[in-house]
């Protein structure tokens, strides 16, 4: 095979794998488990252990962007674990600056990322700036998480008089197979945060329902307060915002609702919903100029 580079863009649900040629051309796609050395902390080692199965000699670089890299140890601990499989260069890059490389290469703009996380980033000359994406504890607001926590604390507050009823009610009871809320609050208490992130989808379903609404416009709200900080923080005028990451791409009707309220926030915002995989910039990296590599 001839050389190739590897693209992992990696959350806390799945990590998307993508294979480079030297041209840049796409090879192969496909996808692993989870990658945030933050929440997993034996992700970077579980990752390295599949890729170990496939790559070879022929591999050029491996390029990977993650949730966590920001802090330097995580960085460092998720590049110790590919080293240890291979001996070529390991570049590893924060999701949300690979998500601006990714949607808009060198240009000023803005990156604005809702997955199971979200994160907002923004470039302007060289300089950067972030918003925030500071964990699911305190944060990632307007993120699949976020809307699933938002979902089971309306159905907990419906069932116990404190809140209105809600379809969603019905809908996370068919799921769970119990009206129990025992037994379904100490189930999303001990799963891992995937799980709940994965609740995100009844939102679109259940668009005539009250609550559903209301969640779903508390999410494209903060979305785009993360999109108007960064750009008030670097002076950009009429912004380029890519709109990226799971939730956005596969929730049309919050897609169009924040890019509306960041219109409404940012003058002559441009918003543009970005398909292109994550880990396929972060695959194409290697090529780019020396001082983009992190």
């Amino acid at each position: 095979m001839a050389k190739y580079a590897i693209g992992l863009d990696g959350g806390g649900t799945k990590t998307e794998v993508a294979m480079l040629s030297a041209q840049g051309e796409t090879i192969y796609m496909g996808r692993l488990g989870p990658l945030n050395p933050v929440s997993y902390p034996d992700s970077p080692a579980k990752i390295a252990e599949e890729l170990a199965r496939f790559i070879d000699a022929d591999c050029a670089a491996i390029c990977v962007a993650c949730a966590g890299a920001a802090d330097k140890a995580k960085a460092e601990g998720v590049k110790r674990a590919m080293d240890g499989i291979f001996a070529g260069p390991v570049f590893v890059r924060t999701d949300g600056e690979n998500s601006l490389y990714t949607a808009l290469g060198e240009r000023d703009g803005v990156a604005l990322i809702s997955g199971t996380g979200s994160i907002c980033y923004a470039q302007k000359g060289g300089a950067t700036a972030r918003s925030g994406g500071r964990g699911h504890v305190l944060d990632d607001a307007g993120s699949a998480y976020a809307m699933g926590r938002d979902i089971l604390s309306a159905v907990i507050r419906a069932s116990d008089g404190r809140g209105e009823p809600t379809a969603l009610s019905e809908a996370v009871f068919e799921l769970c197979g119990t009206d129990d809320i025992a037994a379904i609050t100490a189930r999303y208490t001990a799963c891992p945060k995937s799980e709940i992130a994965a609740l995100a989808p009844l939102i679109s379903s259940h668009v005539a329902d009250a609550i559903a609404g209301r969640i779903e416009a508390t999410a494209a709200e903060e979305l785009s307060l993360m999109a108007a900080a960064v750009t008030k923080k670097l002076e950009l005028s009429a912004p380029s915002i890519a709109l990226m990451g799971g939730t956005l791409l596969h929730q049309p009707r919050l897609c169009a609702l924040t890019a509306e309220r960041i219109r409404a926030r940012v003058k002559d915002a441009r918003c543009f919903l970005c398909d292109k995989s994550a880990a396929v910039g972060a695959g194409d990296i290697h090529r780019a100029p020396a001082h983009l590599h992190g």
